[in-house]
């Protein structure tokens, strides 16, 4: 009687247990096919757990290691042969343009305003753009180039950290070529057009106590190289004309800059303006700023390697950051030639020579000047024949004046690829 009993209790315990379990198995849908006894899969973390979605910490490691090899390799080896002072003349060279560079830094050392280093400075600048000019008045019969050197005198007022100031000049000096294509003979002559040319901005004068070698000697040859690229035989007449000005006075809060747009001749002429600036020295050359939406989209497109980031402007303009360049003046909406679509380029690495008397040619990567010439050439082309497409839609009308802060999120894949994201006021 007793096992009988033991039995009874038995069984109701094991149909109270299945009941239980198929109560709290989940329902198939109605629709839903039957099971066929398929397993769900599922990874073990380290600690033998099954989790879903788990990723090996060696493998999230080895990404991040890749990533960060191919960044250093964008920053520091994606730079071109340095070309030699006896490359193809038509073809721009490193050691041409440092030529320059050890000329002011070398030879003449620091050059602050009002000093009788940057006197020196102006000197040797003048010369070596009046010589090219010259030669291209010999040479180049397709062609109409100017040389003019403007001293001028002004004040303006100065934003700097949230203190307006009056920042006043005297004398300083201009350093200016104009390289324009001549019209055939016997055609009629086209009178200047306002709002045409692309102007390129380098300045000689430096800090105290440094020599400038990339800040900004480096800057003047670049552009000094390139005017002898541009008028040498083998080159095509630019398709908008080109004003490259080197000033003596950046360093004082942008005086010779504002000098131009204020009181220059050719003042209302740009239609554009590429910045080159170094900030450092050694490459790669990074547009950090820009000012009307199509300069950094030309910029990205037709540069062979680009490197950007719009963190700096975004910083300058949010967080109220005391970076000013020349490109702060011709951008000023404010001044009469200003409010000009451009671009702001500089050479950032080695900030710690920046503005100190390490700032010497011998600091400056090899490849680095090479890339930043390039870079400059082809976005002068470029902007060019947008200033020339703009010219024939607006032959009849005003051109419409760059907005204030007009332009998209801009950087660079590994310096292979540009990128501009959006088109909107920021």
């Amino acid at each position: 009687a007793v096992s009988a009993v033991e039995s009874g209790v038995r069984r109701a315990m094991l149909r109270r247990r299945t009941s239980a379990s198929t109560a709290s198995a989940p329902k198939a849908d109605a629709g839903s096919p039957p099971s066929r006894g398929r397993k769900r899969r599922s990874s073990k973390s380290p600690d033998g757990n099954n989790e879903e979605g788990f990723v090996h910490p060696a493998l999230l490691l080895g990404f991040l290691a890749a990533l960060l090899l191919v960044a250093r390799w964008s920053v520091k080896f994606n730079l071109p042969a340095a070309l030699p002072a006896d490359a193809p003349m038509e073809l721009f060279s490193e050691d041409r343009a440092l030529a320059h560079a050890r000329a002011l830094a070398d030879d003449i050392g620091v050059r602050v305003v009002g000093t009788a280093g940057v006197e020196a400075a102006e000197r040797y600048v003048a010369a070596a753009a009046e010589a090219l000019a010259s030669e291209a008045r010999a040479t180049r019969p397709d062609l109409d180039v100017e040389f003019l050197v403007h001293r001028p005198t002004g004040s303006f007022r100065l934003n700097f950290l949230n203190h307006d100031i009056a920042n006043a000049y005297t004398n300083l000096t201009n350093v200016a070529v104009r390289v324009r294509a001549r019209k055939p003979a016997g055609t009629r002559f086209e009178p200047r057009r306002k709002k045409s040319a692309v102007l390129l901005n380098a300045h000689f004068d430096t800090t105290l106590g440094s020599p400038g070698g990339a800040d900004c000697a480096s800057c003047v040859g670049i552009l000094l190289e390139q005017l002898r690229v541009l008028i040498h035989p083998n080159s095509n007449p630019p398709l908008s004309p080109i004003i490259f000005l080197l000033n003596g006075g950046e360093e004082t809060f942008m005086q010779a800059a504002h000098g131009f747009v204020a009181h220059h001749p050719w003042a209302d002429e740009p239609g554009a303006v590429i910045n080159v600036e170094a900030t450092g020295t050694s490459g790669p050359d990074v547009l950090f700023r820009e000012t009307g939406g199509w300069p950094a989209e030309l910029y990205m497109k037709h540069t062979p390697r680009p490197v950007a980031t719009a963190t700096v402007r975004d910083l300058v303009r949010f967080a109220n950051l005391p970076v000013d360049t020349d490109f702060s003046v011709f951008r000023d909406p404010t001044f009469e030639n200003g409010n000009l679509p451009g671009v702001d380029i500089a050479s950032m690495l080695d900030g710690y020579s920046y503005h100190t008397d390490r700032d010497v040619v011998g600091r400056i990567r090899k490849g680095s000047i090479q890339a930043y010439g390039e870079n400059v050439m082809r976005a002068t082309e470029a902007f060019a024949a947008k200033l020339a497409i703009l010219d024939e839609e607006t032959e009849t009308k005003e051109r419409v004046p760059t907005e204030p802060g007009r332009g998209g999120a801009f950087f660079d894949v590994f310096g292979t690829r540009g990128v501009v994201v959006g088109n909107r006021a920021v």
